[in-house]
This record gives structure tokens, C-alpha cells and sequence, in this order.
């Protein structure tokens, strides 16, 4: 009976051992670093310039550049992906927002691609959710649904060859939200190193053209409370980002 007793204990000690190490699980992960650029016709934006033109031939400068990244999503073949966060507020002219270092860090390993939210989802759109700046200075005006900008581009665009300031400025307008989901293309990656580097550029030149040419004439400077614009910027919004990706130390 000892004799059997013993025999007993070992075998359901190596089951024991046997099932933790069939759970066990690479453990190894990666610090994400993104970084943000932003361009026209594939160059260096070059602000309070008024050299650019959109596709329906208008001049048009770039002052201010403000946006919310959040939502952002790493996609695995056959696995759970893995959905970060952190809601990063991007400012062109606040250098140190220009590159984040994400919070979670995620499994090395292959991944099929990205995607993000640019702006905010509505759970993560409601008011009084920033209480300093300079994201509380993103407030959306309460009559017209509350929350936070999207985004904030600003410039210039010429009318009869005089200067017209416009407002390009997006977020959730009565109730309706428009904010855009991002599938960044050709993002598959393969992590195998203690941190990732992703360079994500907006090419600002996509904002106005596909599938609709932006008219600044026809939309003007103001367009917080037209639906139709919102519209417009949400579907030409699809292409804007790319992104570069390394990962070891740069």
C-alpha cells in the first residue's frame, strides 16, 4: 500500500509538471515607440508657406496640425490581438508630442498589421475626459454634441488671389460620430528584438482628394456643423496614414 501510495504521488506530481509546461508561454515582449510625420505630395510639410496645391487646382497653406491617436490594435494570424490603450494627442508644432512611447508593451512574435482610431470613439469621447491641455483645449462646443476634436488642421487657401483663412476641423457632430478607423496598409510585421519602431506619416494632400476633391471654396473656412463635410474628411480620411516599421534600437 506505501509501495502504491508512492507511486501514486509521483505520477500525479509529473501530470502537475507536465501541465505547467505545456501552459508555459514566451514571455518575451516589445516597448512600442511611434513616431509621427506628416508631408504633402510625399515632402516634409513646410508650415505658414502657401505653396501648395489640392487637386482642384487651389492654393492652399498648412498653419496648425492637432489630432487624437487612440484604439491603436496589433493583428495576429490564429491569436487574440492586442489592443493598446493609450490615447495620444498629436501637435506639430509641440515636438515632444511628435514621438510616444506606448505604455503596454506587447508579445514578440508575427503580426499581420495595424490599425488605429484616428480621433476618439465614442465611449472615449465625452466631455470633461481631459481636464488640462493642451488636450482640454480639443473641446468639440457642447449645442453641437460635446466631446473633442478629432482633429485641427488650419491654413490658409486663396480666393480671387487673396488670402482666406479655413478651419479644417473634424469630430463628432449632434450625436453622430465621425471618427476613422485606420487599417494601415502593407504594416505586417515580425518583432523578435525588446522594442518596435513605427513611423507612422500623414500625407495631408489625402485629406483633400479621394474619393471627394475637397473644394475650399465650396466648404469655406467653417465647417464644425456640416454634416456633409464631416462626412467628406471621414472617407477621405481612409488613406492619409502609412507606416514604417523596425524594431532593435535605432
Amino acid at each position: 500500500m506505501k509501495a502504491s501510495g508512492f507511486v501514486m504521488a509521483v505520477l500525479v506530481i509529473s501530470l502537475i509538471t507536465g501541465c505547467e509546461e505545456n501552459i508555459k508561454v514566451d514571455t518575451a515582449t516589445a516597448e512600442v515607440t511611434m513616431l509621427f510625420t506628416h508631408s504633402v505630395d510625399g515632402n516634409k510639410v513646410q508650415l505658414d508657406n502657401l505653396i501648395y496645391k489640392n487637386a482642384l487646382n487651389q492654393d492652399y497653406s498648412i498653419k496648425t496640425i492637432k489630432y487624437f491617436i487612440s484604439g491603436v490594435r496589433f493583428h495576429r494570424l490564429d491569436q487574440p490581438s492586442v489592443e493598446l490603450n493609450d490615447i495620444h494627442f498629436v501637435d506639430i508644432r509641440d515636438t515632444e508630442s511628435l514621438s510616444y512611447v506606448f505604455e503596454q508593451k506587447i508579445p514578440q512574435g508575427a503580426y499581420t498589421g495595424i490599425s488605429f482610431v484616428y480621433g476618439l470613439s465614442p465611449e472615449d469621447n465625452t466631455s470633461g475626459r481631459f481636464t488640462q491641455p493642451p488636450e482640454s483645449l480639443m473641446e468639440w462646443p457642447e449645442p453641437m454634441g460635446g466631446g473633442y476634436h478629432y482633429m485641427k488642421i488650419e491654413g490658409e487657401y486663396l480666393v480671387n488671389g487673396s488670402p482666406s483663412f479655413f478651419n479644417f476641423h473634424a469630430g463628432m457632430l449632434d450625436g453622430v460620430p465621425y471618427e476613422i478607423h485606420i487599417d494601415l496598409p502593407n504594416s505586417a510585421f515580425t518583432v523578435s528584438d525588446n522594442t518596435l519602431h513605427l513611423t507612422l506619416n500623414m500625407e495631408i494632400q489625402n485629406w483633400f482628394q479621394n474619393p471627394t476633391d475637397w473644394d475650399f471654396e465650396y466648404f469655406r473656412g467653417a465647417i464644425m456643423g456640416n454634416h456633409e463635410a464631416q462626412k467628406t474628411i471621414q472617407e477621405n480620411g481612409v488613406d492619409v496614414f502609412t507606416v514604417g516599421i523596425s524594431d532593435g534600437a535605432l
